[in-house]
């Protein structure tokens, strides 16, 4: 709102009360020009600031009362409030310092100060450590998950749409011009937009307008300097590691997107093996460790979902048998690694996400979790597995091939047999389970139990399952056809595969609530020995269900999102 406008709102406190005028947006505020009250007015003006800063910014009103019906009563004015004094006492009360900008609009009842407050990035306190957020027309006390979700969500603004002050047409760096037009060619269903001008490109694009460049330009497109300056968090570590505490290699990219990327697939190439596989048919199969478009999907979607404000760096771990990508960030609200594969996308940075979707990188790499996950099981790997908090998500792939499985998927195509991926995950599941029941299929399928249920008696119609017992409790293993795909099992009997898997899904239950567990406590739980329990907890470790803290006497598990726990031995 312009000041001609609020003088015409204020019109109508002629017959309606000032906080009826109020908006999520809009606050007016009293004030006292004796001076008595001025510390604390001052102190609850630096809340209503620090409310509207954590939510869409906003607009405070001072020196108009509230529950007044007539303008005479309601307008008193600030009378001669020093505004430069005042926007000085807003910025040095509040962290992170909050500029406001303060204009003065003089009405016949008297003089009022317009303080505009911009959206702050989240979240932003008093210097007496009050914090609050504007919800409808109360400012609210800002904790809990309130709290949570705007450290994780940026407070829901996109910072890569943000115009960047001061920046110069030598901030953007030629030769990534020259690379996204590469890119372009290639890949963008627009081409023509390869042959634009760098200033009309960018406008295409989305990232400059009149008012300014974005950041999202200077994350494709700036020079070494200006991405340290605008974006200090930008930065991708690439390390190999030789075991769980050293690595033998380790590169630092500060490049731009186009160029890190570029720089990630030279390091994934040169530090990946491709094993063949016996030939099925006339054919020999070749899988690589891991393909590069897996290892795109997996880095872009860390570019696009990871929270800028964080001067934190994005990780590329390759470690023996898989390989972790990190970014800083927690999930966006409502997403977790329970739901990932269902939930709508949800975009913590929509301009930057949609730049590289014009580009041709989305439409060719997906930015979709669920292509991720069909080109790792088509390969024979293990399911991706997802493990976050509120400081980032960490996704881990497998590079180590059930061969067996690979050769089957290939068989079953070249014959002209589809296969989902939900078949993908159910059929790669019962290999490492040797079964699934409804809730072991929930949790893989991330569905409800009864889809899951109705998933498995399909996977039965069609041949890949046989059904074992009646009702909820029906048990189901893949069929003698496919029973070199059935892991190898240290316990003779099926039965107590059964009762471990069972298990397993009762000590996560456990984990998940207490946290820890020993050896001992595992031992009253199942009723196994000592030796039973260190290759059961074995097998979970090694599947990333679990990780091991301490050691000796001392030892005990904690779920593997635990980033706090270290990695020794039983």
């Amino acid at each position: 709102m312009n000041l001609a406008e609020i003088a015409t709102l204020l019109d109508r406190l002629d017959g309606e009360p000032a906080d009826a005028l109020e908006s999520e947006t809009l606050e007016f505020k009293s004030w006292d020009p004796s001076g008595q009250a001025r510390r604390t007015q001052v102190r609850e003006l630096r809340e209503s600031v620090v409310a509207f800063a954590n939510a869409k910014g906003g607009i405070l009103v001072l020196g108009v009362a509230d529950r007044k019906r007539t303008r005479v009563d309601a307008i008193h004015g600030v009378a001669q409030l020093d505004d430069a004094a005042l926007r000085r006492e807003i910025y040095d009360g509040t962290d992170p310092h909050l500029l406001v900008e303060i204009e003065e609009l003089r009405e016949p009842e008297g003089r009022l100060l317009v303080v505009r407050v911009p959206v702050g990035i989240p979240p932003h306190t008093t210097s007496d450590g009050v914090a609050k957020i504007r919800m409808g027309k109360e400012n609210r006390p800002l904790t809990g998950s309130t709290l949570a979700q705007l450290v994780v969500s940026g407070g829901g603004r996109d910072p890569t749409a943000e115009v960047l002050p001061d920046v110069e047409p030598s901030d953007l760096d030629p030769e990534q011009f020259l690379l996204l037009r590469q890119v372009i060619r290639a890949d963008a269903e627009r081409r023509d937009l390869a042959e634009l001008a760098d200033r009309d490109l960018l406008g295409a694009l989305g990232l400059a307008s009149e008012s300014g460049v974005t950041l999202a330009a200077v994350l494709l497109l700036g020079s070494r300097p200006a991405l340290a300056r605008y974006a200090p968090g930008h930065e991708v570590i690439f390390s190999r590691w030789k075991d769980s505490t050293r690595y033998d290699l380790r590169r630092d990219i500060r490049s731009p997107l186009l160029r890190a990327l570029e720089e990630l697939r030279r390091l994934l190439e040169a530090n990946l093996q491709i094993a063949t596989i016996d030939p099925v048919g006339f054919q020999q199969l070749e899988i690589p460790d891991i393909t590069w478009w897996v290892g795109r999907e997996a880095v872009l979607n860390a570019f696009v979902h990871r929270d800028y404000f964080l001067r934190q760096s994005t990780h590329v771990d390759l470690r023996d048998g898989w390989l972790e990508v990190v970014s800083p960030g927690g999930f966006m609200p409502g997403v977790t690694p329970r739901n990932i594969l269902r939930h709508r996308p949800v975009r913590r940075n929509p301009l930057l996400a949609e730049a590289l979707q014009m580009i041709g990188l989305v439409n060719r790499a997906g930015l979709g979790v669920d292509r991720i996950y069909e080109e790792l099981l088509s390969l024979g790997k293990g399911i991706p597995r997802y493990d976050a908090d509120e400081s980032q998500v960490r996704l881990i792939l497998n590079t180590r091939t059930h061969t067996a499985f690979a050769r089957l998927v290939h068989d079953l195509r070249r014959r002209g047999t589809d296969l989902s991926l939900d078949d993908l995950i159910a059929l790669r599941g019962s290999t490492r389970r040797g079964f699934l029941d409804r809730w072991s299929a929930s949790e893989l399928l991330q569905l409800p139990e009864e889809e899951a249920a109705v998933h498995l008696i399909s996977l039965r119609k069609r041949g890949f399952f046989v059904a074992q017992g009646r009702g909820p409790g029906t048990v189901y293993r893949l069929a003698r056809r496919y029973a070199e795909l059935l892991p190898d099992m240290e316990a003779a009997d099926s039965d107590l595969w059964i009762d471990e898997e069972a298990l397993r899904l009762r000590l996560l239950a456990v984990l998940s609530d207490r946290g820890r567990l020993t050896n001992a406590e595992i031992r009253r739980i199942s009723g196994y020995t000592r030796t039973q329990v260190l290759r059961l907890m074995r097998a979970m470790r090694n599947e990333k269900l679990v990780r091991v803290r301490g050691r000796g006497r001392g030892a005990h598990y904690v779920p593997y999102g635990d980033t706090a726990s270290n990695r020794s031995g039983d």
